[in-house]
């Protein structure tokens, strides 16, 4: 087998199932397998997904996933290559930084997303690039990588971006790309799982809610952690965890490309 078919199956394998199968597998055991009594009032929408739903996500997902793990040999190529600042000795930054170096990258994501997503809604983009991840009126966790195959550049770019400009321990990497992981499967789960401290006290902190309004409304809540951007540029909104919309306002928001789509239906309530 050629060397870079071998290595496009490893990424594709370990991405497969360390940033989709245990993410998404997580959530949805946890709010759909076996859910608790609090877990079920939890629920942000009246409406629930529909089977065929699940499977557009997972389809989607996975076509996704071949190219992050094309994207991921190459980057693998630059890494050898010696252009990457991953360290291995931790000496060679205060230890400190390993810590840091996380939050770091949270906050730069953040940044990244809220501009890049917001640009895919622009309206001569959103068909091209963002249109299928928002056929999901009431997401699941599957839904987590559920991109057009466009959409997986801006998705993918920022973490050859990280790796390239900010040293961070592997340890540091594979710590936030499994948060990153979790709060991206969290916010499509369809449960407000936030702390309850965290939306009250913390009010720069996005809580699942948000995330799931931005699927119903489309145009707002675009930051991935915080609402820091969406409060400063007037894009956040907020709403009761447990107040669902009503089918006429998810309708009506939607953008033209997804009217006309049958798929794009909302599910039953």
């Amino acid at each position: 087998m050629p060397a870079y078919i071998q290595q496009f199956t490893i990424c594709f394998g370990v991405l497969l199932v360390a940033a989709y199968l245990v993410p998404a597998g997580v959530l949805h055991w946890i709010v759909a397998v076996r859910p608790t009594p609090e877990i079920e009032t939890a629920r942000i929408q009246r409406r629930r997904p529909r089977r065929e739903d699940v499977r557009r996500e997972v389809r989607q997902s996975l076509a996704a996933l071949v190219f992050f793990a094309l994207y991921s040999v190459a980057l693998l190529a630059a890494y050898r290559a010696g252009r990457a600042l991953v360290y291995w000795n931790p000496s060679d930054y205060p230890l400190w930084w390993a810590p840091l170096s996380v939050v770091v990258a949270m906050v730069l994501h953040d940044t990244w997303f809220y501009w890049t997503h917001r640009a895919m809604h622009l309206r001569w983009v959103f068909p091209w690039l963002h249109a299928g991840h928002h056929r999901s009126i009431t997401p699941t966790a599957w839904a987590m990588l559920s991109f057009q195959p466009l959409e997986t550049v801006p998705q993918f770019a920022f973490f050859a971006l990280l790796i390239f400009f900010v040293p961070m321990h592997p340890v540091a990497l594979l710590s936030y790309l499994m948060l990153d992981g979790l709060v991206n499967a969290a916010g499509h789960c369809g449960h407000e799982l936030t702390p309850r401290f965290i939306r009250e006290r913390v009010g720069f902190i996005n809580a699942v809610a948000h995330h799931d309004l931005h699927h119903r409304r489309f145009q707002s809540n675009f930051g991935q952690y915080f609402n820091v951007w969406d409060r400063l540029m007037g894009t956040f909104l907020d709403d009761k965890p447990a107040a669902p919309e009503t089918p006429s306002i998810v309708r009506d928001e939607r953008p033209r490309e997804l009217v006309s789509r049958p798929a794009a239906r909302e599910p039953s309530v």
